[in-house]
């Protein structure tokens, strides 16, 4: 072990640094400035991609507060309680060198109320905390700029906030159009959706990370292996955002801009539009 230009600590192998996470993880509080001295963590340490031991471990405690079930490796969460040190250095050390690959989804039938069908894709706990790391990091960037009818998967948004609104709105107008898009999280174009986040967001370890998920395939309840080319599973941490981005390119900021007398909320792929009477309804077209 040895000291580096600024006093921070190299090791020499992941063995060696593992252990290190256990030493103030228990006293950890989420403070913005942290004393390094011989022997302790650097949760402020990066390698290629700037992505450090803080930004690791305050998505664990975030993924770790919704549960959710295991992943294709089976991996539970009393498993990551009882080896967190070890597993998140690793997640750390193949997130901050740009070798962190995800594992593919398992695919889970949920059935629906109305009686049909539908797929989720549950990605494996560590590959969840992963993708939390990449949301925090993702949505500071594009949260300032998403519309102000959009209501789903926001921070200090809620479904109950689109029902005020669109009370509102049917106050002032004679009608609504509602729209819901059908099988919207398994049919986004990938092609489409990298360049809308790589306009908002111009850190390639984001771009990198997200596209990675985007086609880390899924595994069918059959144990079949199948390639994604089109969409992002829903079950996925970063799923919401990045539909949320993609829609806000095609619906959102289209409608802001070629109807901009017709107000909206959306929540998540639901929309709801009021209308004056007279005005035509080309917004579905």
């Amino acid at each position: 072990m040895r000291r580096s230009n600024g006093g921070r600590l190299n090791h020499s192998s992941e063995e060696a640094y593992e252990n290190k996470w256990s030493e103030g993880l228990s006293l950890f509080s989420y403070q913005n400035q942290f004393t390094t001295s011989n022997g302790m963590t650097d949760y402020f340490e990066t390698k290629s991609q700037p992505i450090t031991k803080l930004m690791v471990w305050q998505a664990y405690k975030k993924v770790r507060a919704n549960q959710g079930s295991a992943g294709l490796d089976g991996m539970t969460w009393e498993y990551v309680d009882k080896n967190a040190y070890r597993l998140l250095y690793k997640l750390w050390n193949r997130l901050s060198s740009g070798s962190y690959f995800p594992a593919p989804v398992r695919q889970v039938a949920i059935a629906k109320k109305d009686g049909g069908i539908r797929s989720l894709g549950i990605p494996t706990i560590m590959d969840r905390i992963a993708q939390q790391v990449v949301k925090q990091h993702l949505e500071l960037q594009v949260e300032p700029v998403f519309h102000e009818g959009s209501y789903g998967y926001r921070p200090n948004r809620s479904c109950h906030d689109a029902v005020a609104k669109a009370n509102s709105n049917c106050f002032n107008h004679d009608f609504v159009i509602d729209i819901d898009i059908q099988g919207f999280f398994d049919t986004i174009n990938h092609e489409l959706l990298m360049t809308a986040v790589a306009h908002y967001c111009k850190d390639k370890w984001v771009q990198l990370y997200v596209e990675r998920w985007l086609k880390a395939g899924i595994i069918e309840q059959d144990g079949k292996a199948t390639r994604t080319v089109l969409g992002t599973p829903q079950g996925g941490v970063i799923s919401p955002l990045l539909a949320n981005i993609f829609l806000h390119v095609v619906f959102d900021g289209w409608m802001a801009k070629e109807h901009p007398e017709k107000p909206f909320e959306r929540y998540g792929r639901r929309y709801s539009s009021s209308l004056q009477d007279g005005e035509t309804s080309n917004i579905c077209a």
